[in-house]
């Protein structure tokens, strides 16, 4: 038993998820996201009907089967294009030497964070606004959160140091699943007329 440990090095004081690498970034930027959301969704519904009504007003979402279309190729080609862009910019923070001096690593890392919480802002926002009856319309939301996190990840890991042509596009790759999974899922599972 003994001998079959000698082998592994284990760092004593920080758990396997917060070694660096990009799992644990991922993690963590994950965990963030779903923090962020039920943050939000949790400030709506605590104080209530003043906030409410201007996220009801603001996003004017009609939860009616009657509003959603049919399941379409299109429709999930259209969903994943749309968001792509919005997720997988920050792995070319390393290409524009976003790591290389403070102050281009200060903007990108607001950059990145801003960009997140205007994702996830307004959707815990409706969370909170509309209540169990919009989770039957966001079936969708942890593999979005996923892929968002994967990005935004990324995009924080870049400020060490340039992650490699290889990597970005293996994480490119996999946000670009997820994303399609996502639709899929957006568009077979909300329901529809």
């Amino acid at each position: 038993m003994a001998a079959a440990d000698v082998g592994r090095t284990r760092s004593p004081t920080r758990p396997w998820f917060l070694c660096g690498g990009p799992l644990g970034a991922w993690l963590i930027t994950y965990a963030a996201i779903w923090a962020l959301t039920l943050v939000c969704a949790a400030i709506v519904a605590i104080v209530g009907r003043p906030l409410s009504l201007p996220v009801h007003h603001l996003l004017e979402l009609r939860l009616s089967p009657q509003t959603n279309p049919r399941p379409h190729l299109s429709r999930v080609l259209e969903l994943a294009a749309h968001n792509i862009p919005i997720v997988s910019w920050p792995l070319l923070l390393g290409a524009l030497g976003a790591h290389r001096n403070r102050a281009s690593r200060l903007a990108a890392d607001c950059l990145v964070l801003a960009c997140a919480a205007a994702n996830v802002a307004p959707v815990g926002a409706a969370l909170g606004a509309y209540g169990v009856a919009l989770l039957r319309y966001v079936p969708q939301l942890a593999l979005e959160w996923a892929a968002l996190a994967l990005g935004a990840g990324s995009g924080l890991q870049n400020r060490r140091s340039a992650l490699s042509f290889k990597e970005c596009l293996g994480r490119f790759a996999l946000i670009v699943c997820l994303l399609l999974c996502a639709a899929v899922v957006e568009t077979a599972a909300v329901p529809h007329r």
